[in-house]
């Protein structure tokens, strides 16, 4: 199985090369990835000019890539020009932080992933909760063993999957739910209007954030906080169907 594994973090990444180590004792691992941090970049694709790429030394790795350019560009460009190979499988992470609730809008994990799924890849992201102490281990065993079972499933391509593992020692964490709900998140930023040498800006300092709901385990950070590793499936029918018949009337 040849397996692609890219991020939004830069391919210098702790948590990629922690995920590159695991999956190499069971495929042939091949890394594009951004040459630097990429997060919060969605599903940003270059579609003019030039793109940048490099090939580079990653432990464990077949070849590798960094790309100067989006996490999504890396897995289009790796698969449709890099590499030669046939890639069976795409794993965006490890992330260095949850990508849970409507954070999944905003993610260049999650955008990484989505690109292969559009490319009729089978793809997983994933993520490990932001702690001051990083244990991206635990993650990527966690991870491993999830994408396998994933990649034998019948329907593998009519989904990707979201993974959040939760960072505690292994013998902590309860177990492993699928969540059907994301929730939402706010972020409680601080802006500010500065003039500096004559020109404006718009400063931008991150206070907390606020998730609802809270307490029901069908939602994926409610489940992550309490331990438990979260499992959504995803895909990109984003239309609305119990409200087809209200934009009806509106004719």
């Amino acid at each position: 199985m040849n397996v692609l594994i890219t991020n939004d973090d830069g391919i210098n990444h702790d948590g990629l090369r922690t995920l590159v180590k695991e999956f190499a004792k069971v495929a042939d691992v091949y890394v594009v990835a951004p040459h630097d941090e990429c997060s919060s970049n969605s599903h940003h694709l270059s579609i003019r000019g030039k793109i940048r790429f490099e090939e580079r030394e990653v432990p464990y790795a077949k070849k590798a890539f960094a790309l100067w350019g989006t996490p999504a560009d890396c897995v289009l460009f790796g698969i449709e020009v890099l590499l030669k190979d046939k890639i069976d499988l795409v794993v965006s992470g490890i992330n260095n932080g949850a990508n849970v609730s409507t954070d999944i809008i905003y993610s260049g994990t999650i955008g990484a992933a989505r690109q292969a799924f559009i490319d009729g890849v089978p793809s997983l992201a994933l993520s490990l909760d932001y702690a001051k102490e990083m244990d991206y281990e635990v993650c990527s065993r966690y991870g491993v063993k999830i994408a396998l079972k994933y990649f034998e499933s019948e329907n593998k391509k009519d989904y990707f999957l979201n993974v959040n593992v939760p960072n505690l020692p292994e013998e902590k964490i309860k177990g492993i739910r699928v969540c059907r709900r994301s929730g939402k998140i706010t972020y409680n930023d601080h802006y500010a209007v500065v003039n500096e040498n004559g020109r404006n800006y718009i400063t931008i300092s991150h206070s907390s954030l606020t998730y609802d709901p809270v307490g029901d385990m069908d939602v994926d950070y409610t489940a992550l906080k309490e331990g438990y590793i979260t499992l959504s499936p995803l895909k990109n029918d984003h239309i609305d169907l119990d409200h087809l018949s209200d934009v009806g009337e509106l004719l």
